[in-house]
């Protein structure tokens, strides 16, 4: 073996493999992602549950509940975002469940509704530490099952959303809503007691200079998995300087991704937790004892109590598992498509099911068929912009562009209540026309992201040079068009020289420190 032999971390990851290492930690930061749903999932169902206990709490105050927990998440997301990134995913995951835990039992004891909402906007700050389990988890992935792995993690999500839903039906008429507040706070606890076990991600030593703690890692992730570190020695990519660094995310060839990839996040979260406030408010608006029709949906608002029943419950499980459904079909695109492509079947896909929302005419069996089928995209769509942010970004800003993605996702799921619970009382077809044109427009920007990143490898730095799968300018031909929406938008650069330049696919090495 020559002295002078050198590895790199993904080299690394890739010659070790997959095996029981990922394989169980993948169950932890898995069951991260339930205790995730479980919280989220209580949203759709507290409203109802306090209105009967409260009447005089009105929708707007019910909408402002949910719109709490998700102002909580912004503020989270990127603070935790850029925590994670001076000091390691684990820290944040950790400190996330156990904050978690306190705030959500505090909940079941609130004795008002203003202490129910301050605490939920905690517990929505708490669990946005949470969303660095997805990135925690990629950089253990070597690059063969990275895509695979991020978007089966799903699977997790979904089945937290089915636990709470019947842990609902079966605790809310019997118990109350005060019960399945506590119990729905205690899975995240089982994550912090787990996350004791995990140790931090070797990615995260190497591009904050700490070269022998990543060895130590591979060595132990090379003997569970009964295999051995490739020859030579890790090579040290120091980028301490660059860790956690916002002004990374807006250099000018990160730029325009870092724009665009903000309103799709927005646009995922908005028509996600649209799509189960949709279902829910229509579940309290429709008689009981009349044919539904979308007259009774548009004009007949309802300020009395109607509690979900059983049928409802067992609508929102139905409608959950059109979830896992998107999980092997999005699997399909990406074996033929890029990220960019899948990414705008997705949203367009979804705009088209939520225009048939318009011609439900307040059947029950068809606003569940179509909740079922939308689903589908917008989960799986929501898998797979994780995976593009992760990817696309180098490891010393991972986690703060996640953060600030999260935080993009969390004003889209601030905006839903008030359309989806309050809006839709007013004007059903205004409040769809909404959710039609932002997925449309979210297509529109998967389409003109810059970076392909299927076949890439992982970046640990911005000065990272070494990239094989990107291609070059000669290998790419720009239709005129793209380049009017660049002038009109005013997204592109227009110095240096780099006019009409901007569909380039961009090489790691145009990236240099100079440039910020």
């Amino acid at each position: 073996m020559l002295p002078s032999a050198t590895y790199s971390l993904e080299e690394c990851i890739d010659h070790i493999g997959l095996g029981r290492y990922q394989w169980r930690l993948i169950a932890i930061l898995g069951c991260c992602s339930m205790a995730d749903a479980v919280e989220m999932m209580l949203l759709a169902i507290l409203g109802p549950a306090l209105t009967c206990y409260w009447p005089d709490v009105t929708q707007v105050q019910i909408a402002a509940l949910t719109t709490g927990v998700f102002a909580g998440m912004l503020v989270g997301a990127f603070t935790f975002g850029v925590i994670a990134d001076k000091y390691g995913r684990r820290r944040v995951i950790f400190t996330s469940a156990v904050l978690n835990t306190i705030f959500g039992v505090l909940t079941a004891f609130a004795p008002s509704y203003y202490w129910i909402l301050v605490a939920r906007i905690c517990v929505g700050f708490a669990l946005s530490g949470a969303s660095q389990g997805s990135t925690l988890m990629l950089e253990y992935l070597p690059s063969s099952t990275r895509a695979t792995i991020t978007i089966v993690i799903e699977l997790f999500w979904s089945i937290g959303s089915i636990f709470e839903y019947v842990l609902a039906m079966y605790i809310v008429p019997t118990y109350g809503w005060r019960i399945l507040t506590g119990l729905s706070a205690l899975p995240i606890s089982i994550v912090a007691i787990c996350m004791y076990f995990v140790p931090e991600s070797p990615r995260y030593y190497v591009a904050c200079g700490r070269t022998e703690k990543a060895e130590h890692i591979l060595k132990s992730i090379a003997l569970t998995n009964n295999r051995s570190l490739p020859p030579g020695k890790l090579r040290d990519t120091n980028a301490q300087n660059e860790c956690g660094s916002v002004k990374q995310l807006f250099h000018k060839n990160y730029k325009r991704t870092t724009f665009l990839l903000a309103f799709m996040w927005m646009t995922v979260s908005m028509s996600y937790y649209g799509l189960i406030l949709i279902n829910t408010s229509i579940m309290t608006l429709l008689p009981n004892d009349s044919k539904p029709a979308i007259d009774t949906i548009t004009v007949s608002p309802v300020n009395h109590c109607k509690p979900l029943t059983t049928d409802d419950y067992k609508s929102l499980i139905f409608t959950t598992f059109g979830e896992m459904f998107g999980i092997p079909l999005v699997l399909l695109c990406l074996t033929y498509c890029g990220r960019r492509t899948t990414c705008m079947i997705n949203y367009s896909c979804a705009s088209v099911c939520f225009a048939l929302f318009s011609m439900s005419q307040g059947k029950p069996w068809m606003i569940n068929s179509i909740t079922f089928v939308t689903r589908m995209f917008i989960n799986a769509q929501y898998g797979l912009i994780y995976l593009y942010t992760m990817e696309v970004y180098p490891t010393v800003i991972r986690a703060i562009a996640i953060g600030s993605a999260s935080s993009m996702a969390r004003v889209g799921a601030m905006i839903t209540p008030f359309l989806a619970q309050v809006l839709i009382k007013k004007t059903f077809y205004g409040t769809i026309a909404v959710y039609v044109t932002a997925t449309a427009v979210a297509a529109l920007c998967s389409y003109l992201l810059p970076i392909e990143t299927k076949g890439r490898e992982l970046k640990q730095a911005t000065s990272d040079h070494h990239d094989t799968s990107i291609a070059t300018t000669d290998e790419i031909t720009v239709p005129s068009w793209k380049t009017t929406v660049d002038n009109i938008t005013g997204i592109m650069n227009v110095n240096n020289e780099n006019t009409n330049k901007r569909y380039q696919l961009l090489r790691q090495e145009d990236i240099s420190d100079e440039d910020l």
